[in-house]
């Protein structure tokens, strides 16, 4: 197994889908290439860090009085008290409770699986982010897949045009930092605008992805809001989001360097992302118009 055929199942062997023979393939490699070792051990942080947030979502907590109520319930029934007798018609009522309690915990259900969906997404989106840095900006490995931004506009993304003349006019970049190379290229069937910037001797990647809306589980508040809680032994992260598109700045800069990066070209970008999906929602709502 060489280094780009465990990097396109990584995130499948961390998730227990690979045969046993390919999961023996993976351990194999690992033992003998460090660099895929660190690799997996940033994946596996990653996602205990994501794990970790989910689980400690306050809008996930099972209520206090609810769950008081349930144990004192089921403490009655284990000491087997004396049952109440109730009227025929309070069982319609029960009937009814019980509905309800059925019907709220397959909602609930469903809205665990969602957002295990939703976590797995951001995973990977946040690997293919790295990824991309890695392979593009520091190896030079995507070249058959890299086209003009203005190009990926037309093709795939209409945000993407202009993306880097957008981020320059508005002079957004902090003092000493250089637009070295903007373009569009695919990793591990993720299309990104790229924009390739040299900062204290470093280079750092602004990478920007399409998305399906606001990403809830995304360690983040509100568009524009940065962080840095994801790393691998290599990179720094800082991300924001606006109602379509995911930004990730990447860099092995310092950490306080990374973030001030993020810091000064979130504005324009958010700007520029929010007004091309304004357009495009505005020409939905006008081809809906017509269809009617």
């Amino acid at each position: 197994m060489q280094c780009d055929d465990f990097r396109e199942i990584a995130d499948s062997y961390l998730s227990d889908e690979l045969l046993i023979e390919t999961n023996h393939d993976v351990i194999r490699h690992l033992e003998s290439c460090s660099k895929c070792r660190r690799d997996m051990a940033a994946r596996r942080q990653l996602r205990h860090q994501l794990r970790t947030q989910f689980n400690h979502a306050s809008d996930l907590e099972v209520p206090h009085q609810f769950a008081k109520r349930l144990t004192l319930q089921l403490k009655d029934q284990a000491l087997g008290r004396p049952r109440v007798v109730i009227p025929r018609m309070a069982y319609v009522g029960i009937a009814a409770s019980l509905l309800l309690a059925a019907t709220i915990g397959f909602i609930g259900f469903q809205r665990w699986r969602a957002d295990q969906r939703n976590l797995i997404a951001w995973s990977n989106l946040t690997n293919s982010a790295i990824g991309d840095h890695r392979e593009c900006a520091l190896e030079h490995r995507l070249g058959p897949t890299i086209i003009d931004l203005n190009e990926a506009g037309r093709v795939y993304d209409r945000a993407f045009s202009n993306l880097a003349s957008e981020l320059t006019s508005e002079g957004s970049l902090p003092v000493g930092a250089q637009l070295i190379d903007a373009h569009s290229c695919e990793f591990q069937g993720r299309r990104f605008a790229h924009l390739v910037i040299k900062f204290h001797d470093q280079v750092a990647s602004i990478l920007v992805a399409r998305t399906n809306g606001p990403n809830r589980r995304a360690p983040i508040a509100q568009a524009g809001d940065l962080v840095t809680p994801l790393k691998s032994d290599s990179y720094r992260l800082a991300y924001f989001q606006t109602s379509g598109h995911a930004v990730f700045v990447a860099s092995g800069l310092d950490e306080t360097d990374n973030i001030n990066l993020a810091r000064s070209v979130a504005p324009a970008l958010v700007k520029h992302l929010q007004r091309a999906e304004q357009t495009l929602e505005a020409r939905g709502l006008r081809a809906i118009s017509r269809g009617k």
